[in-house]
């Protein structure tokens, strides 16, 4: 299953190298933040929704159009998620 996500979301590690449960913070912001509704479709048939949010609860760093969909189809609120609270004051200008 981990090979119906595209390599050009782990550009900077080994695709091969990356295992479900060890890598999952990865794997979620990344498919998250940069994948196409497929992969999002394989991560939540793989983990489910629950364990998606639990996870990304405690993500440090993550785009904030990933969070606001996340909170939305989850229907959590945003400030349960620890990288909400704890932006970035001055984000670097390649982001934004």
């Amino acid at each position: 299953m981990l090979e119906n996500l595209s390599n050009r979301l782990f550009w900077d590690v080994d695709s091969k190298s990356l295992d479900w449960e060890k890598d999952i913070s990865l794997i979620i912001t990344r498919v998250l933040e940069r994948g196409t509704l497929e992969e999002w479709r394989t991560i939540e048939q793989k983990y489910g929704l629950n364990k998606i949010v639990s996870v990304a609860k405690d993500i440090r760093s993550m785009d904030l159009l990933a969070i606001n969909f996340l909170a939305q189809i989850s229907g959590t609120p945003i400030t349960e998620f620890r990288c909400y609270n704890s932006k970035q004051s001055t984000p670097a200008h390649w982001i934004y």
